[in-house]
C-alpha cells in the first residue's frame, strides 16, 4: 500500500512537471522580446539680450551732443552722453536696437523712465528748474512711436527699434527761459527683461 502511494505521488509530481514544461514551451512559443533603444542630449542654451546699432545723434534746432554715448562691453548699457539744449524746441534723439540673440522668448517685466531732475543755479536756481523740468519731455519708445512698456515681448532672434527722445518743449514763454544753466540729470533708464 505504501508502495502505491509513492507511486501515485510520483505519478502526479512527474505530470504537474510535464504539465510546467508545457506551458513553458507554449509560453516561449506565444512570447516576443521587444526593445526600445535611444539617445538623447541638452543642447547648449543662453540667454542674451542686448543693445546694438547705436546711430549717430539727430538734433533739431540749436541742440548740440556734447560727449557721443558708447555702448559697454557687454552690449547691456547705453551711456555716459552728454547734450546740450538751448532754446525751445530743441531735441536730442538717439536710435539703437534690442535683441534677442538668446534661445528663449523674454518680455519686458520691468521697466524704469525717471522723472528728469532739474537744478538751476544762482538767485533763480529754483525758478528756473522748476521752468525747465515742466518743459522737458524725456521718453523711450519704439520706431514706430509705441511706448515701451511692461510685458512687450522680444522673441529668440528677434530686432526691436527703440527710439530716446529729450525735448524742450515749444511752448516754452519768455518768462519760463531760465537766467542762468540748468542741468538736467536722473535720466537713468532701466528695462528689465525675463523669459516670456
Amino acid at each position: 500500500m505504501k508502495e502505491k502511494r509513492n507511486t501515485i505521488i510520483f505519478t502526479v509530481v512527474i505530470a504537474a512537471i510535464a504539465a510546467i514544461t508545457a506551458v513553458g514551451i507554449a509560453y516561449a512559443a506565444f512570447s516576443r522580446q521587444l526593445n526600445i533603444n535611444g539617445n538623447a542630449k541638452v543642447t547648449a542654451s543662453s540667454w542674451k539680450i542686448k543693445f546694438s546699432n547705436l546711430a549717430a545723434v539727430e538734433t533739431t534746432g540749436t541742440a548740440r551732443e556734447i560727449t557721443a554715448p558708447t555702448i559697454n562691453e557687454e552690449d547691456t548699457k547705453i551711456g555716459d552722453y552728454s547734450v546740450s539744449l538751448t532754446n525751445p524746441g530743441d531735441t536730442v534723439t538717439y536710435k539703437f536696437d534690442v535683441v534677442n540673440e538668446g534661445s528663449f522668448d523674454a518680455k519686458v517685466s520691468s521697466i524704469t523712465i525717471p522723472t528728469p531732475v532739474c537744478t538751476g543755479a544762482g538767485e533763480t536756481a529754483i525758478a528756473d528748474g522748476n521752468n525747465v523740468c515742466s518743459n522737458i519731455t524725456y521718453t523711450l519708445t519704439y520706431d514706430d512711436g509705441t511706448d515701451v512698456e511692461m510685458d512687450d515681448t522680444l522673441n529668440k532672434g528677434e530686432t526691436k527699434s527703440m527710439v530716446l527722445t529729450l525735448r524742450y518743449s515749444n511752448g516754452v514763454t519768455p518768462e519760463q527761459l531760465p537766467k542762468n544753466d540748468v542741468a538736467i540729470s536722473n535720466l537713468s533708464i532701466i528695462i528689465v527683461y525675463s523669459q516670456s
